[in-house]
C-alpha cells in the first residue's frame, strides 16, 4: 500500500504490564479511575474511558484482533469511538464500529487505512508477523464505518464525565487530543510521545508543531498526566521538554544527530526527556 511504511512507528513497549488482564494479544491496565490502557500487542495504545452513561474508546489500534470483545470484558455501556489521528496504527479496528469520530483533516488518511490490505500489512510490520489466537480474532460484522468530523471545543458526554476535543496539528494536520479536565488527564495521541516523528510525509512544519506545544503549555493547569499513543503515562510538565527541544532545533542551538529508520532518514535532537526526529527542510 502506498506510503504505508512511512506512516508507522514501532515503539519498544511491554506487552503486559503489572496488574494487567492476562491476554495473549491485548494487555489491559487500569491507569486512572475508570480509565484503561489497552496495549495492542506492543504496537500502540488504545484507551477506554468509562462514564456513568457511556464509554469512550480513544483510537482503535492496528485492527488485527477483536477489540470489541476486549472492551466488553470491561464495560457493557454504549460506546463512542474517536481517532486521535489518521495513521494506520490508530485506526485499524475502525471496521469493528459503525461510527468513528475524527478531525476532517485526517479523515481521508484514515479511510485509506481501514481495509483488509492495510490490516494485513500492519500485522506483518508492526506486530512482526504475529497473529491473534483463534479466540481473539474478530468474528463480528465488518462495518462500512462512518467517519464523523469533530473539531476543537466538541465535548463527548459520558454521563458524569465530559471529554473535550483539543486540536493539536503537527504530527498530522488533523491531530487531536482529548482532555478530561475533572480528572486532569490528557489523551494525547502521537503529539506527546517521548519520541515524536516530524519527518513523515504529511507532517506539518516544526514551527507549527511548536505552536501546538505552546498551546498545550498554556493549558497545563488543566491536566497533570499525559496518556500518549505509545508508551506509559507521562507527567504533564514533559511538554516543557518538548518545547525546549523544538525551540533548540529552530534556533540552531541543537546539535542534531543523523537518524535512520525504516521510514526514512532524518535528523534527531533531544532536550530533557523529549526527542524529535525531523526533516530539516520542513522547519
Amino acid at each position: 500500500m502506498k506510503n504505508l511504511l512511512k506512516l508507522l512507528w514501532i515503539p519498544a513497549m511491554v506487552l503486559l504490564q503489572p496488574g494487567s488482564i492476562n491476554a495473549q494479544w491485548f494487555g489491559v491496565t487500569r491507569v486512572a479511575e475508570k480509565v484503561w490502557q489497552i496495549n495492542d500487542h506492543g504496537t500502540a495504545n488504545i484507551y477506554l474511558v468509562e462514564g456513568s452513561d457511556s464509554a469512550l474508546i480513544i483510537d482503535t489500534g492496528i485492527g488485527a484482533a477483536d477489540l470489541v470483545s476486549t472492551v466488553r470484558k470491561i464495560t457493557e455501556k454504549p460506546l463512542i469511538v474517536v481517532n486521535t489521528h489518521g495513521h494506520p496504527d490508530h485506526v485499524g479496528a475502525n471496521y469493528q464500529f459503525e461510527k468513528v469520530y475524527i478531525h476532517k483533516a485526517d479523515a481521508e488518511a484514515a479511510r485509506n487505512f481501514m481495509g483488509d490490505e492495510s490490516r494485513e500489512q500492519m500485522g506483518n510490520t508492526m506486530a512482526q508477523g504475529a497473529t491473534p489466537a483463534e479466540g481473539e480474532k474478530y468474528a463480528g460484522p465488518i462495518h462500512e464505518t462512518k467517519l464523523v468530523p469533530v473539531s476543537e471545543g466538541h465535548f463527548f458526554h459520558l454521563g458524569n464525565r465530559m471529554i473535550e476535543v483539543i486540536e493539536t496539528p503537527g504530527h498530522t494536520p488533523g491531530g487531536i487530543c482529548l482532555l478530561d479536565r475533572e480528572n486532569k488527564l490528557l489523551f494525547s495521541g502521537d503529539n506527546n510521545n517521548t519520541l515524536v516523528w516530524l519527518f513523515l510525509d504529511g507532517c506539518l512544519p516544526l514551527s507549527t508543531y511548536l505552536q501546538t506545544l505552546e498551546k498545550q503549555a498554556a493549558m497545563l493547569a488543566g491536566f497533570d498526566t499525559l496518556l500518549p499513543g505509545h508508551g506509559p503515562p507521562i507527567a504533564s510538565a514533559f511538554i516543557l521538554d518538548q518545547i525546549a527541544c523544538v525551540s533548540e532545533i529552530l534556533d540552531g542551538s541543537c546539535d542534531p544527530k543523523p537518524y535512520q529508520s525504516f521510514a526514512g532518514d532524518a535528523l534527531f535532537c533531544t532536550s530533557g526527556k523529549a526527542s524529535v526526529a525531523y526533516n530539516p527542510e520542513n522547519l
